[in-house]
């Protein structure tokens, strides 16, 4: 039976990525906290535009090991196939995320088909 070596894990996150991680992060928190407000308000298309907005920033906080990824393999000149097997397994590390950014551009195309027929 072969043996499955582990994938090569990526770089570490620096101080910059982890300021932006936590940045979308609180900011999510503060747009969830508005669409919680207009809710209560009874603004639904805002609400949910603000929805939309934190679910969007939620989702961003798993794209900084793509783009570091990215920059390795520039600097390395990876072959196309091996960048595209560590996208895979940055995407099944983190699965909510593509999940989490589907529902905010839902929530963000419903948004504006609301406001556009006349519903705040």
């Amino acid at each position: 039976m072969p043996s499955k070596m582990p994938p090569p894990s990526a770089p570490s996150a620096g101080q910059g990525e982890i300021f932006w991680q936590n940045g979308f992060f609180y900011l999510s928190a503060v747009m969830a906290a508005f669409a919680l407000v207009d809710f209560d308000a009874g603004r639904l298309a805002h609400g949910l535009g603000d929805a939309a907005i934190a679910c969007l920033m939620l989702s961003l906080m798993t794209q900084y090991p793509f783009v570091r990824a990215i920059v390795a393999a520039s600097k390395r000149a990876k072959p196309r196939e091996e960048l595209l097997r560590e996208v895979q397994r940055l995407k099944e590390a983190n699965p909510w995320g593509d999940r989490l950014s589907l529902a905010g551009w839902t929530l963000l195309a419903a948004s504006l088909v609301l406001r556009a027929i006349g519903v705040d």
